[in-house]
């Protein structure tokens, strides 16, 4: 499902973490996790152009999900972003996303998960329509 995809999923909630790590292993990717602004900043630093996809909470303790996406672009400017929230859809921070941005609500089932990166790597063009389970 996921294979070849290296993935960085960052939430101050070391639990949740654990679980998206274990669920998009599961579906082939290889999946780093951190936890905060400067743990993201790390990872980024030690895998240069090494990111496919960022998978961080919108509302973190140490910066906010925006400045994860900052950072990871810096470090992979082809990476693309997806965001997971606690918050409500009308929420301001998540309206200032835009309306492409792709936001996991949380709690959120594995399935809805893997449903959610694998539509945001279609959007993007990175799995060919063919390849979409949903076809």
């Amino acid at each position: 499902m996921l294979e070849h995809l290296r993935i960085l999923v960052v939430d101050d909630e070391p639990d949740l973490c654990e679980i998206v790590r274990r669920v998009l292993t599961r579906a082939g990717a290889e999946v780093v996790t951190a936890s905060g602004l400067s743990g993201a900043e790390r990872v980024c630093a030690e895998h240069p152009k090494a990111i496919d996809l960022a998978i961080t909470d919108l509302k973190l303790n140490e910066g906010s999900g925006v400045q994860v996406a900052e950072a990871v672009r810096a470090a992979c400017p082809d990476a693309l972003i997806m965001f997971m929230s606690g918050l409500p859809y009308f929420d301001a921070a998540v309206i200032e996303l835009g309306p492409d941005a792709s936001v996991i609500a949380k709690p959120f089932r594995a399935t809805e998960l893997i449903d959610t990166v694998q539509q945001a790597l279609i959007r993007s063009g990175g799995i060919p329509p063919e390849a979409d389970p949903e076809g």
